[in-house]
């Protein structure tokens, strides 16, 4: 049986695909040089009369340089005063007060098991509360646009929800989606309107899929995930939230935003991007191949330098379904297709590669022993009839290349 699946993330992890070399993405550490928060309190009276100087991370652009293991981290910081402070415990209680009493705790960790055990914490004082009062709590905290780092990674684990955040807002938020989607979806919203925190963006992004299925909520999703994909400063400095959100190009499908996702993956000095646009056409290609690959031929600038990753793509088609072999026969036959390129399709097809991993809304799907044992079968007939076919005559050195390895499969699913 040749699907290897192994256990990854997506975006860090290189693709291995049979005769497939796409640039790896590095791994890339972000110093993040987090200033002193001070906490001092002061009690007196029956009334609230606590005074929390904290020095807060505002939200904002991060330090330069792409990093594929770190949030961009915010630059500067901002006093709450006693009187916020005030108002916010007024407002919703002990829960507002807990919200930033563990902005400070993680501000004033000493190492991540600290910081863990602050966020451990909140997260218990959340659960205790009704979700009603957590889920405005929450909005309140982040209507006052205080942050803290928490220096773990963007690490998404079962149905899209984060096991790790790089920042107590962007907890705050996938927190918020998995407690009260409507009121989530909603946010996503203020998130949206301002391009503060790609991470931040990210999370937004999967609570409005996820919590406003309306035309309306969907429309929105598109028109964002396009700003996303095209804005530069995110594409320079990618943080891992960045590049996870493009599993918002999959989930929504169709092909509106494959001409941004064939420049991105057409960026000679962005690997880390180029990588995670590859991967996103590549899941375009396994869940809607006909849509895709109809509009690759359509127009063959889009890929126009990766030729070598459209073979890839052609190689997903399933000559079973009259419209993927149309595509495929028209791709294969153009007389711009160069030898290069046919060699790379000639190397993989009929493409059953899958890799597993964790995203942010969208499943791996991956067929079983049989499904490809059919396939293989249609792949090799549709071969041997091309073989035959005058037309393809010029394509005899791939074809063959195909023929012998299908043979080869074919023996081996017999024994």
């Amino acid at each position: 049986m040749r699907l290897g699946i192994g256990r990854r993330s997506w975006l860090r992890h290189s693709l291995h695909l049979a005769g497939v070399r796409p640039c790896s993405i590095q791994m890339l550490h972000r110093k993040m040089r987090i200033k002193g928060f001070k906490w001092f309190a002061v009690a007196a009276g029956v009334l609230v009369a606590a005074t929390l100087a904290v020095l807060w991370w505002p939200r904002g652009a991060g330090p330069a340089g792409a990093s594929m293991a770190s949030s961009n981290a915010p630059a500067h910081t901002v006093a709450l005063d006693a009187n916020t402070l005030r108002a916010a415990v007024e407002a919703g209680g002990k829960l507002d007060a807990r919200l930033r009493a563990a902005a400070a705790d993680l501000a004033n960790a000493s190492d991540a098991a600290k910081q863990k055990q602050a966020l451990a914490l909140l997260r218990q004082a959340l659960a205790s509360s009704s979700t009603s009062e957590a889920s405005a709590a929450i909005r309140r905290f982040l209507d006052s646009k205080a942050d803290a780092i928490t220096h773990q990674g963007f690490k998404i684990g079962a149905k899209g929800f984060l096991n790790e955040a790089p920042t107590l807002r962007t907890f705050l938020l996938d927190y918020l989606g998995q407690i009260d989607p409507a009121a989530a979806a909603e946010y996503a919203r203020v998130i949206l309107n301002s391009k503060d925190s790609p991470d931040e963006w990210a999370v937004a992004l999967r609570n409005l899929a996820t919590g406003d299925p309306s035309a309306e909520g969907r429309a929105l999703l598109q028109q964002k995930a396009s700003e996303m994909l095209q804005y530069g400063p995110w594409q320079q400095n990618s943080s891992t939230g960045y590049l996870e959100a493009f599993d918002v190009a999959v989930y929504l499908g169709g092909t509106s935003l494959v001409p941004a996702l064939t420049g991105l993956v057409r960026l000679q000095d962005n690997p880390a991007v180029a990588h995670a646009a590859y991967l996103a056409l590549d899941r375009l290609a396994i869940n809607e191949p006909a849509a895709l690959l109809g509009a690759l031929e359509a127009d063959p600038d889009l890929m126009q330098g990766r030729e070598a990753a459209r073979a890839d793509y052609f190689a997903r088609a399933d000559v079973r379904d009259p419209q993927q072999r149309q595509a495929l026969e028209s791709y294969l036959l153009d007389p711009q297709r160069s030898g290069a390129e046919l060699a790379q399709f000639g190397g993989v097809f009929p493409n059953a590669n899958y890799m597993i991993s964790q995203n942010l809304l969208t499943p791996t799907p991956t067929p079983d022993h049989a499904a490809l044992t059919s396939r293989d079968a249609a792949s090799l007939q549709a071969v041997q009839e091309w073989l035959a076919d005058p037309r393809f005559v010029n394509l005899q050195r791939p074809l063959l290349k195909v023929k012998q390895r299908l043979e080869d499969f074919a023996r081996h699913a017999g024994r």
